[in-house]
């Protein structure tokens, strides 16, 4: 009888370990499908928000060039696009730059508390900038403004929610 027994307990751990390594395949291939599909989601905001870019300099350029009619347009409210951070200027006068740099060409300065959208895009490089009370060291970011200008403001000058910056002047 303790030889049954002996015999049918190394079959049970065996089953067991089994199991358990087969279940951690099925995970493991879950985790890599999911951050394949984000790294594909990326490129896709990318290549959307090129897009857009290009699309809207075109409807600027035509805008331009017609005289304006004010009839109202039927939008479609179903948007493929993923939506957006909003974020507010907390400093006066911000400026958004062609690129992340402080000699890069200012395409628009920005008032206090205006409205940015975030483009999920950070600097690899961060920049020191004197604020008057404090001295600043952080990123550029990547900002929509509502007219639509795509550029790069510093990371100090924007913030979540609606507020000025406790180290400017």
């Amino acid at each position: 009888m303790s030889e049954k027994k002996g015999s049918i307990l190394p079959s049970l751990e065996l089953i067991i370990i089994g199991v358990f390594f087969v279940g951690f395949a099925f995970w493991a291939i879950n985790k890599c499908s999911d951050t394949q599909s984000k790294y594909i989601n990326r490129e896709e905001r990318k290549r959307l928000r090129a897009l857009e870019d290009s699309l809207g300099q075109k409807i600027e350029a035509a805008q331009s060039d017609t005289p304006k009619i004010s009839t109202p347009v039927a939008s479609p409210t179903v948007s493929t696009a993923p939506a957006l951070s909003r974020l507010y200027v907390c400093l006066e006068g911000l400026k958004v730059r062609k690129s992340p740099s402080t000699g890069a060409e200012i395409l628009e300065t920005l008032p206090l508390f205006e409205e940015v959208y975030f483009l999920n895009e950070v600097s690899d490089s961060t920049t020191t900038v004197n604020l008057g009370k404090q001295t600043v060291t952080e990123p550029w970011i990547k900002v929509q403004t509502r007219k639509g200008r795509a550029g790069w403001v510093f990371g100090a000058g924007v913030h979540y929610y609606r507020r000025k910056h406790p180290g400017s002047d």
